[in-house]
């Protein structure tokens, strides 16, 4: 017998659909999609194969608690991948950050993110991300003017828990990365920037 079960209440699908019809609504190169995510140096793999009556057994060099995160920031249009960044352990360390706060985010759209979108040629830009603290409206609209990038119209968030449906970041490229590193399992820290070139 078969259960079916609502995901979500009906708000949330006509958030997601309504959404999807503004993005519909703009040409696809205009806009640029933001979006950040934590890699770790163990990420087991989900599925395994295990006799009958026997205990599933990985073996792991560490903790995945204390294995050594790779974070990756990006941003990709409609047509194209227009910037990344990998930050490393020894990175974050030396930023004394542990993770992606506003302020990493800021500085990267006015180093690096600002002066492609001025490269690319196109006005009226939207940036969209999803709703993390670290997302802030106003300080992403500065952080592009201090970058001397004003082609970006409007600052978009997109509904609460909709990236994997939404943005083209979130699960075709970051789901692979983390699939990559799962079906690669056991790997060396050192083979994971190779692993991810790929």
């Amino acid at each position: 017998m078969y259960h079916f079960y609502v995901l979500a209440d009906d708000d949330y699908w006509t958030a997601i659909s309504e959404f999807r019809k503004l993005l519909r609504e703009i040409n696809k190169d205009p806009l640029i999609f933001i979006d950040e995510v934590a890699i770790y140096s163990t990420m087991i793999p989900r599925r395994t194969l295990v006799a009958p009556g026997q205990q599933p057994l990985l073996l792991v060099q560490e903790l995945s608690a204390y294995a050594k995160r790779f974070d990756f920031i990006a941003a990709i249009n409609g047509s194209q991948p227009i910037a990344c960044r990998t930050f490393t352990p020894e990175q974050r360390v030396s930023l004394r950050v542990k993770c992606f706060r506003q302020k990493v985010i800021n500085q990267w759209i006015t180093d690096v993110l600002a002066p492609v979108i001025n490269q690319l040629g196109i006005k009226n830009l939207y940036l969209i991300c999803d709703k993390s603290s670290s997302h802030n409206r106003v300080s992403m609209m500065q952080a592009l003017r201090a970058g001397k990038c004003y082609r970006v119209k409007k600052n978009l968030h997109m509904p609460t828990g909709s990236a994997k449906y939404l943005s083209p970041l979130d699960n075709p490229l970051w789901h692979s990365f983390k699939e990559t590193i799962r079906n690669k399992h056991p790997l060396i820290l050192l083979d994971i920037p190779a692993v991810l070139s790929q």
